[in-house]
């Protein structure tokens, strides 16, 4: 059961992180783009440790 909390809380991280990328991204400044990076840096090394999750 924590196990599928857990993965419930992660899920709901990356999809707030996505939303964050979105709007990070129509900014357009070399700050945002900034933050774009590290999102994505946190999003592949999710990825890694997971390699079934889905992005």
């Amino acid at each position: 059961m924590a196990t599928d909390d857990l993965a419930e809380a992660l899920e709901l991280r990356d999809e707030l992180l996505m939303a964050c990328r979105e709007v990070l991204l129509q900014v357009g400044t070399r700050q945002s783009s900034s933050l774009v990076a590290a999102i994505d840096a946190l999003l592949d090394l999710d990825d890694e440790a997971s390699p079934g999750s889905q992005r």
